[in-house]
C-alpha cells in the first residue's frame, strides 16, 4: 500500500517529467508605455480682414491754372487794333495802393492830438499818468503803440496831429520812424515829419528824483503853450 508521502512524491516527479517535455516559452517582455500622442497645435486665427470703408468723394478746390500767354495772342491783337493805348496784364495787379488809401481814414480820424509814442511794458505807467495830465489839461492825448504795420506816413498826415512826445531811444532805435526824423540845431526845432517833436530822456531818471517829475511836466506845459494856434 503507497503512503501519502509516496503519493505526493510521485505527483511531483510526474509534473516535473510533464513540465520538461513541454516547449519552453520565452519570458514576457515587458515594452514600454507607449508614449501619448501629441496634442494637436490649435491652429492660428485667421488675420483680420481689413475693414473696406467707403471712400466719400471730396471736392477739392484748386488754384486756376495761369492761361498761357499765347492764349492773349488773339485777344492783344484785337486789343491793339481797337484800343492801341490800352496795356494789358499778364498778373493781376497788386492793390497795395488802394489797401493804403482805404484804409487812410482810419489812421487820421483815431490819431490824437497829442500822441505818445510808447513801446514794451517798463514805465509804462508813467507814461500813462503823462498822457492822462495832458487829456485832462490840453487836449486828446494817448499812447500809441511802435509796431512796425503801422503806417507812419499815413499817421504822421493827421490833421490833429499838434505835438508827438516820444523816448529818444526809442525814436533813434526804430528805423521807420527814424526815416521820418528831422532836426534844426540852430533853431533847437525836432520834428516827425512835419509835426514837433518832444523828446523825452531816460524815463528811469523820473524815478530817482521827484523834482525831476515837475520839471518834466513843466517842460511839456511850456511846449505846448508855444504851439502856433491853429
Amino acid at each position: 500500500m503507497v503512503g501519502m508521502n509516496d503519493y505526493f512524491a510521485l505527483v511531483s516527479d510526474t509534473l516535473a517529467y510533464i513540465q520538461n517535455k513541454l516547449p519552453k516559452i520565452p519570458p514576457k517582455v515587458e515594452l514600454p508605455p507607449a508614449p501619448p500622442p501629441p496634442k494637436e497645435e490649435a491652429a492660428p486665427p485667421p488675420p483680420p480682414t481689413p475693414e473696406v470703408r467707403s471712400k466719400k468723394k471730396t471736392f477739392e478746390l484748386k488754384p486756376q491754372l495761369k492761361a498761357p500767354s499765347e492764349s492773349l495772342v488773339g485777344v492783344r491783337k484785337v486789343l491793339k487794333e481797337i484800343a492801341p493805348d490800352l496795356y494789358v496784364h499778364d498778373t493781376v495787379p497788386s492793390d497795395h495802393k488802394a489797401r493804403r488809401v482805404k484804409e487812410a481814414w482810419k489812421e487820421k480820424r483815431e490819431t490824437p492830438t497829442f500822441p505818445i509814442l510808447f513801446q514794451g511794458a517798463p514805465y509804462r505807467s508813467f507814461v500813462a499818468n503823462i498822457a492822462k495830465a495832458i487829456d485832462l489839461t490840453y487836449g486828446t492825448c494817448r499812447i500809441v503803440e511802435v509796431e512796425p504795420q503801422k503806417k507812419w506816413d499815413l499817421f504822421l498826415e493827421s490833421e490833429n496831429l499838434k505835438l508827438i512826445l516820444a523816448p529818444d531811444a526809442l525814436i533813434f532805435g526804430t528805423k521807420e520812424l527814424l526815416s521820418f526824423y528831422q532836426e534844426t540845431p540852430q533853431q533847437k526845432v525836432r520834428t516827425l515829419g512835419n509835426v514837433p517833436l518832444l523828446l523825452l530822456p531816460d524815463l528811469s531818471l523820473y524815478y530817482k528824483d521827484p523834482y525831476l517829475k515837475r520839471a518834466l511836466w513843466n517842460v511839456i506845459c511850456n511846449t505846448i503853450n508855444s504851439l502856433p494856434s491853429s
